[in-house]
């Protein structure tokens, strides 16, 4: 090997004995360094004054309470939707409502459409079904199953009839 491709000399062999190891002590720094102080920093920030609050563009700036008050909702009402058959309180919960959209024939409709629609089709075999067994008056939950096409129909938290639809 000629002079000008030799490696750097490195003062001793890699995998001897003698090469110097650095541990590194309890914060991952080597014990020969010292740590570095947090205290030059608090100094320097004592003489600076507090940091100003960002600018916000004017689509950003807070509304008034008046201006809130007239804006429209855009979501519809989280409300149970209650129909009177029979003697009967039916009552469809918002996720049987939204259940309600999986139907054909359901595109561009609310849910409260949809289950108006739904109870006045259905409410007088619900309440028919119903008075087999059940006295009026009773609340009835009307749980809606689209891709079976079933109407579970409960009372507190007993099923009392299964109709298809």
């Amino acid at each position: 090997m000629s002079e000008e491709t030799k490696p750097p000399e490195l003062g001793f062999s890699p995998g001897s004995d003698d090469a110097p190891i650095e541990e590194p002590g309890p914060l991952g720094v080597p014990e020969d360094e010292p740590a570095p102080s947090r205290e030059p920093l608090a100094e320097a920030a004592e003489g600076l004054p507090p940091p100003a609050e960002p600018e916000r563009p004017a689509a950003a700036q807070p509304h008034s309470r008046a201006a809130k008050a007239y804006r429209p909702t855009l979501a519809e009402s989280r409300e149970p939707l209650y129909h009177e058959a029979g003697g009967f309180r039916l009552r469809l919960e918002p996720a049987d409502l939204a259940r309600l959209r999986e139907l054909p024939g359901s595109k561009g409709r609310t849910d409260r459409e949809l289950g108006q629609e739904f109870f006045e089709k259905q409410a007088g075999r619900f309440a028919q079904s119903l008075a087999e067994d059940v006295t009026p008056p009773a609340e009835v939950r009307v749980v809606v199953d689209p891709y079976s096409r079933q109407a579970f129909l409960a009372i507190e938290r007993t099923i009392r009839s299964i109709l298809s639809f």
